[in-house]
């Protein structure tokens, strides 16, 4: 097994067994809902955003083991980062996993490009990523 297989399942086993900001309690500003009618996952992600940086993150749903990871993933390293950063890391995991681009120098976007020769679960892996990406851009600010 290679060492990009052994790193995507145990990320995915350790992120998916003990989720870091699941139904976590947080004051919320920015929430939005994902839906895979495929699989049936569903990824509520909430984020608490003070002008350009995020405070906390924490998710909700039901969802399959990839996706619940890369919810935890995205909880565990843009807390307490810049917009910019979840932004760049969701639009870079995208380009990886559509083949047009490399985010092999990002090593938290590591584990989820084990999904690569699986195209039917690269959505279990973006959809958390889409989500925070469409709360910050699309969703209306809950508070101001």
């Amino acid at each position: 097994m290679n060492d990009l297989n052994r790193l995507y399942r145990d990320t995915i086993k350790q992120h998916a067994g003990e989720p870091v900001g699941y139904r976590r309690k947080i004051d919320a500003t920015h929430q939005f809902e994902e839906y895979n009618p495929l699989c049936g996952d569903r990824i509520l992600i909430r984020l608490q955003i003070a002008g350009d940086h995020i405070n906390s993150t924490a998710f909700d749903g039901e969802a399959c083991a990839i996706c619940m990871a890369s919810a935890s993933l995205l909880c565990e390293n843009v807390s307490g980062q810049p917009v910019s950063l979840l932004q760049s890391l969701h639009d870079r995991l995208h380009e990886a996993l559509s083949g047009d681009g490399d985010s092999g120098d990002i090593e938290i976007l590591q584990p989820l490009l084990g999904v690569k020769p699986f195209p039917s679960r690269v959505r279990c892996a973006t959809l958390p990523w889409t989500a925070a990406s469409k709360a910050v851009s699309v969703a209306k600010p809950l508070k101001t």
